[in-house]
């Protein structure tokens, strides 16, 4: 299904965030529309940098001779609340320069010292505070820049802004800095080696280079932000509005060598029995490896990473799928993090809810795909793929090419088990695989345009005939996309093109052409079909999207979308449709300036409608929806999706289209001033048909507690109700043929989010994670499609009667039987489909940055889980039940020394 939450073009909001920082939460929203300025114009302000004689101390202080032999940039304009408006309060930046590294001094002045808000956090965790920001446009380009702020407390956070207006926050450095308070307001001083930019060596010998930068400053109780150079109030240009850092004389880009080796030793504790030949109530494990990275050229870095191990990431949270489609998580491991800028490429609509990509770094070290398959009493089955070894070439060079290649290696994986007869043995569940993406970008007309290759590989090292030829050997992606904006920057128009193709053995070919993405084998479809023969599927997908992202307040767009049947990218990417055509229009008012109570408010409207390829209307949907902040800093948002009825093509999981009655949806919330001690908030949401008694609601609250400026306190309760008048349960056969069973649901389900951050220093932390987690759900009313594409539910589905099922009882699971023919003898039967789950999952870790790029961690990680096959649902007794269930506790300690050589 396609959906679009608010009508408006690519999010951008990690630089909206961070380096522009829009007056709440939700002008992230707001702020997603263009601007009038066009590429970096004569006009913007330029700041001679001064070879510095001696090299500053980084104290904080500014008290040095050279700094009071540097021109001085100030005349700070709003860009939040009221854009082009004089700042509050004065600010004033020198920059100075060494052979090695550019030096940053920044004097904020501020009549009001004491309302100055200093908040200690763990670097690049975002807090409400005073801050300064510098970001250097070292390429020259108008479209990167290398981002470092400090906060008033000493708190670092850097990132790496791409595409003008987006930011990479995982993006880490190695560099200096030092703040201090006085009467007059607050200093930072930073010292930014060169081997952490990236620009051309194009001026030696008594040449001078020039580069753009900007600085920004964050007034925390006025929730304002002011920068140097003024960048459009809509957020719609960045990079192309820096101004210019001049007489850079004779200053060489560093081919730095990086080493961070890493020593790891840990020992987990989990539940088990001593008839299990491969429990052990205490296992050790100890490991080395380690991440280098090395400047080839003054612009191409290589990164590399052999045995990596992760153990510091936070688990992931639990879910209750009940769908035939795959879960989304995020990537958290900070070597794929990084940089994944260059690979990030969308296949799907504009904001996307399904977050579909070709390349989803989760694939590589994934949990095994194969399973043992010969009886067995106990198993022992690796978590994860161990990854052997990753690499990664990024950079951009002086001719406009920005350039990416990652490959990543990882090894085969073997499940060990135990016979019935006592006897051990293994079994192939992960073969060796060989992931590989690459990317190039080439921009033009100083980046207003642009036109791009990328291509995906995923090679598998499999035996014919194995236990695992389900799986494909070769799977590969390829394709062109463009970018071009006109009109004085204000209009763009953005496309791709991609074709794939994947190979292997009759067995892997037919399972993706039976999978959720395509269901070929659909009995009423008339444009595709399941050819169990073949041994090669390809396929391609394809978007064009026009877009007004500038000049005044309004904007719109048009949008269409067409992916083919046999379009596959899951073995890298993460897709979960193929076999559709969308069209899509969205328009747009932005106010960015105080009008009446508000400091900045927003509507937004779209419409969409698609069908397969064989002409079948599966959605026509459209949306209103608005966001506002109040002067008095409370911000909230709200909206309302309307879809018609349409055919269903994948409810059935490969059976016929099913008939979708017209459905809603609606949601919202609204947020407390960020500033204060105590943050309250609320989101909720609401769905149902207007034809049945189909009826979702859900409530998350949030409470923020910021105890001191060294604490942080959050906890946010889920409670989600959903009452489904139709849900599938299963697809029995019988001698009639295949049933396709569904049933009434009532689930109910509350999740219990903590988070709690201690901060010792800036560079020494303690964070607390936690989540319980219980859903049940409860199944009654069970039916079968009787005439799938009639519009009425009686006629849709037939109802079993009470003497047709029953319900058996055997080792502690329930079995449906159906005696369809009424002789007395069950015709088919299935599994009882009520579940009770619980979990709970906790990350405690002690975070100690002994020096610049080199951490020593403390993990403590909990992780609770079971299931009953029961349905209800008993909150207090539920939870209190969370407590009893036994828990695998895994205790580590990582030590990582940063090198520069």
């Amino acid at each position: 299904m396609f959906s679009i939450d608010c009508a408006v073009p690519p999010r951008r909001w990690p630089t909206l965030l961070l380096f522009m920082a829009p007056a709440g939460p939700l002008a992230a929203q707001d702020a997603l529309i263009g601007g009038e300025t066009h590429a970096r114009s004569a006009a913007a302000p330029a700041l001679p940098a001064v070879r510095a004689a001696e090299l500053p101390r980084i104290d904080g202080r500014l008290d040095d001779d050279a700094w009071s032999e540097a021109p001085v940039a100030r005349d700070f304009v709003q860009f939040r609340p009221d854009p082009g408006r004089p700042a509050s309060e004065r600010t004033e930046v020198r920059v100075l320069y060494t052979d090695d590294a550019v030096y940053i001094g920044a004097r904020m002045f501020d009549d009001d010292p004491g309302g100055i808000i200093r908040r200690l956090a763990r670097r690049d965790e975002e807090v409400t505070t005073d801050a300064f920001h510098v970001a250097i446009d070292s390429y020259f380009d108008h479209r990167t820049a290398f981002r470092f702020s400090v906060s008033v407390a000493g708190v670092q956070s850097d990132g790496l802004l791409f595409s003008d207006t987006e930011e990479d926050s995982e993006w880490d450095a190695v560099w200096e800095s030092a703040t201090r308070t006085d009467a007059s307001g607050w200093t930072a001083e930073l010292r930014i080696p060169f081997s952490q930019l990236r620009f051309t060596a194009s001026a030696r010998d008594g040449g001078s280079s020039t580069w753009g930068i900007n600085f920004r400053r964050e007034i925390a109780r006025l929730e304002e932000s002011s920068v140097w150079s003024p960048l459009p109030e809509d957020g719609s240009r960045v990079v192309s509005a820096f101004g210019t850092l001049r007489n850079l004389e004779d200053i060489r880009p560093r081919r730095n060598l990086e080493i961070r080796p890493y020593v790891l030793s840990s020992a987990a504790r989990a539940p088990g029995t001593a008839d299990d030949p491969f429990y052990s109530a205490t296992a050790l494990r100890q490991t080395v490896g380690g991440d280098l990275k090395y400047g080839i050229t003054d612009n191409l870095t290589l990164n590399l990473t052999v045995n990596p191990d992760f153990g510091q990431v936070e688990a992931d949270p639990s879910v209750v799928n009940l769908t035939a489609f795959e879960t989304f998580f995020p990537e958290k491991r900070p070597f794929f993090q990084e940089g994944a800028d260059i690979f990030d490429f969308a296949i799907g609509a504009p904001d996307d809810e399904n977050n579909e990509s070709l390349f989803y770094s989760r694939r590589v070290g994934r949990a095994p795909q194969g399973f043992v398959t010969d009886p067995s009493d106990y198993q022992q089955v690796p978590e994860a793929t161990r990854i052997l070894g990753a690499a990664k070439l990024s950079g951009k060079t002086a001719g406009g090419w920005s350039v990416g290649l990652l490959n990543a290696l990882t090894s085969s994986e073997m499940a060990r088990f135990s016979t019935p007869g006592g006897a051990l043995s293994e079994q192939l569940v992960e073969p060796v695989t060989n992931y590989a993406v690459g990317r190039v970008i080439r921009d033009f007309r100083d980046g207003e345009s642009a036109v791009g290759l990328i291509a995906t590989a995923t090679n598998r090292r499999l035996d014919a005939g194995g236990a695992l030829a389900f799986l494909a050997d070769e799977a590969y992606t390829g394709g062109i996309d463009f970018r071009h904006r006109f009109g004085n920057g204000n209009y763009e128009i953005n496309g791709h093109v991609i074709g794939s193709t994947v190979s292997g053995s009759a067995e892997a070919i037919e399972r993706i052409q039976r999978s959720s993405v395509r269901y070929l084998q659909r009995p009423d479809s008339e444009h595709v079909g399941l050819d169990p023969t073949r041994t090669r599927l390809s396929g391609s997908t394809s978007t064009i999207s026009f877009s007004k992202i500038g000049g005044g307040n309004w904007r719109f767009g048009l949008f269409g979308e067409n992916r083919s049947p046999g379009f596959e990218s899951n073995d890298l990417g993460f897709q979960q449709n193929a076999d559709y055509r969308v069209g899509a229009a969205w328009v747009s008012y932005q106010q960015f300036r105080p009008q009446g109570p508000f400091r900045n408010w927003g509507v937004n409207a779209a419409t969409w409608s698609g069908w397969t390829f064989g002409g079948e209307r599966q959605f026509t949907g459209g949306n209103v929806n608005g966001n506002f902040q109040f002067k008095n800093f409370w911000n909230g948002f709200a909206g309302f999706n309307q879809e018609w009825a349409g055919l269903a093509t994948t409810a059935l999981r490969g059976g016929p289209a099913l008939h979708q009655p017209s459905q809603w949806n609606s949601f919202g919330g609204v947020f407390t001033d960020s500033r204060k001690p105590v943050r309250l908030g609320a989101i909720f949401n609401a769905g149902g048909e207007y034809s049945t008694s189909t009826l979702r609601l859900g409530v998350s609250p949030n409470v923020m507690l910021q105890a001191s400026s060294r604490l942080q306190f959050n906890i946010g309760p889920s409670l989600q109700w959903n009452e489904r008048a139709w849900q599938y349960v299963s697809q029995p056969r019988s001698s009639t043929g295949t049933h396709y069973v569904f049933a009434r649901l009532s689930q109910q389900t509350i999740s219990i989010t903590t988070r709690l951050n201690y901060t010792f220093s800036p560079d020494l932390s303690l964070q607390f994670y936690g989540q319980p987690f219980v859903s049940a759900g409860s199944y009654d009313r069970f039916m079968e499609v009787d005439a799938p594409r009639a519009s009425a539910f009686a006629d849709r589905f037939r109802r079993y009667g009470e003497n047709e099922i029953r319900r058996l009882e055997a080792n502690g699971f329930g079995l449906y039987q159906v005696d369809a023919n009424r002789d007395g003898t069950a015709d088919f039967g299935f599994g009882d489909p009520d579940f009770n789950v619980k979990s709970f999952r906790s990350n405690l870790v002690l975070r100690w940055q002994y020096r610049p790029g080199s951490t020593v961690f403390l993990v403590w990680s909990r992780d609770q889980q079971s299931f009953r096959n029961d349905g209800s649902f008993r909150l207090g007794e539920d939870l209190t039940d969370i407590a009893r269930i036994p828990s695998t506790n895994i205790f580590l300690i990582k030590f990582e020394h940063w090198l520069g050589l």
